[in-house]
């Protein structure tokens, strides 16, 4: 019953993800070719009134297309939001709540469904970026239309990297990657929290308490994570250096790789806080009466 409700979900929202993947890759591909526009007027034609005001509406139009790159993660955020709030806390709620699935199931389904359209989208939005990135200078001798220093860039930045720790690199950046997921994961639960913390609290005003206690929790935590790094940061620091003092290059590198866990392991405990005391609203606190 998981798969068929997972489905659903990702059905409700792939033709707008689809959209939004595509505005995003036109905004990357668009910007970088009419700031590259801008550019080469700026430097060539500074005398031709007609072309050095072409070069500004490319600019213009350029930074709009930036803007497209990055717009379509943040609406899919808040569709995926809005739709967690009408599925369990609106007058379709009742509907949602009569079918022949758990709660828990259906609870399940969006947290995975969330995480499949963040990370796609993020994965587009970054590709967008790569594209931009290669196409806002003009390219070096013999690179055609493209300029690909960005790649070289990084795989220069790779080479840095395993030049100095070896396989170790690899190690980073799997742990890199599965702490992105699990902030992903924490910043999703942290606003179906709210959401379904201030829809057992009042009626009326549900979205809006919502609002408040998202902006009031992640103001708390800004402040608490500030502390805590000030008061912990030169226990942190002076445990590195005497755990690394002398070490061998394996075991420094592990030092760094414990601590990336360490990071993982505190976001991993506090997402599940989250979606236990969420799922738990849901199932037991929950009324739409």
């Amino acid at each position: 019953m998981f798969g068929k409700v997972l489905k659903y979900d990702l059905l409700a929202t792939f033709k707008l993800f689809l959209l939004g993947a595509m505005l995003s890759l036109m905004g990357g591909v668009g910007g970088g070719v009419l700031i590259r526009i801008f550019l080469t007027v700026s430097d060539h034609d500074a005398d031709n009134l007609f072309l050095v005001l072409s070069g500004i509406f490319s600019l213009f139009m350029g930074i709009f297309c930036l803007l497209a790159i990055v717009l379509p993660f943040f609406l899919t955020k808040i569709l995926v939001y809005v739709r967690f709030y009408k599925h369990f806390f609106t007058d379709e709620g009742y509907l949602t709540f009569t079918l022949p699935v758990k709660r828990s199931t259906l609870f399940l389904s969006k947290n995975v469904s969330a995480l499949i359209l963040f990370a796609a989208q993020f994965a587009v939005t970054a590709l967008s970026f790569l594209l931009f990135a290669i196409l806002v200078t003009p390219p070096r001798a013999g690179g055609f239309f493209f300029n690909f220093a960005v790649l070289k860039g990084i795989g220069e930045l790779f080479a840095s990297s395993w030049s100095a720790v070896g396989a170790w690199t690899l190690v980073y950046l799997l742990e890199l990657l599965l702490i992105a997921l699990a902030y992903l994961i924490f910043s999703t639960l942290l606003v179906y929290f709210c959401i379904a913390f201030g829809a057992m609290l009042v009626k009326r005003g549900k979205l809006l308490l919502s609002v408040v206690l998202y902006y009031a929790i992640t103001s708390l935590l800004g402040t608490v994570g500030e502390v805590a790094m000030l008061v912990c940061s030169p226990f942190v620091l002076s445990g590195i250096f005497v755990l690394t003092e002398g070490a061998s290059q394996n075991q420094t590198a592990a030092v760094y790789a414990v601590l990336f866990l360490s990071v993982l392991a505190v976001l991993s405990v506090l997402a599940s806080a989250l979606y236990s005391t969420t799922q738990l609203i849901i199932d037991r606190k929950l009324n739409l009466a």
